[in-house]
């Protein structure tokens, strides 16, 4: 009986179904054009910026800033944190996937398109506080009422996915 519970924990771990790599690949397109992104923001010269963003009507102006932490630059003077924390959090969300693909394949679609928008987001980030120490965020969104947000692709698609995981959850439509 024991061998028989430890060969489904295996089947976990190795059982890479189409689903999860589809999912992990849409996270990493998200991860790469937020990645082409920073990087052609933070090659410009500082004299292109701020400028407005076409179409916004002023309300989206692109911007370069630079976040050492977590969301509004938060616990930014313990850098090792953030960075180590960031990839924890990268890894949990992938396994949640992975366990999800692997023991729901025909069940929570919403849901893994929701954890798969997240991890690209975040994985985009956490790359920046590998490589550079810190995130680069290039779009400042001014909303009546709210306080000015500096992000990137990677932070929309973070609250985005989070977003629609939270309503599947809620509503229970993608069961």
């Amino acid at each position: 009986m024991g061998v028989l519970k430890n060969l489904k924990t295996t089947h976990f771990f190795w059982d890479l179904s189409s689903e999860f790599i589809h999912l992990l690949s849409f996270a990493g397109i998200i991860c790469a054009v937020d990645q082409m992104l920073k990087s052609a923001i933070d090659t410009e010269p500082e004299s292109n910026f701020p400028r407005e963003m076409p179409h916004t009507k002023g309300y989206v102006k692109i911007m370069r800033a630079h976040n050492p932490g977590f969301s509004r630059g938060r616990l930014g003077k313990h850098p090792e944190f953030v960075k180590l924390s960031s990839v924890a959090a990268v890894g949990f969300l992938a396994g949640g996937l992975q366990y999800l693909t692997s023991f729901y394949p025909k069940k929570y679609k919403l849901r893994k398109i929701g954890i798969a928008i997240v991890i690209g987001g975040a994985l985009s980030n956490v790359l920046d506080r590998i490589v550079n120490g810190e995130v680069t965020d290039y779009l400042n969104i001014q909303l009546t009422g709210l306080k000015t947000l500096i992000v990137n692709i990677g932070d929309i698609a973070i609250y985005a996915g989070g977003i629609i995981y939270a309503l599947a959850s809620l509503f229970g439509k993608d069961e």
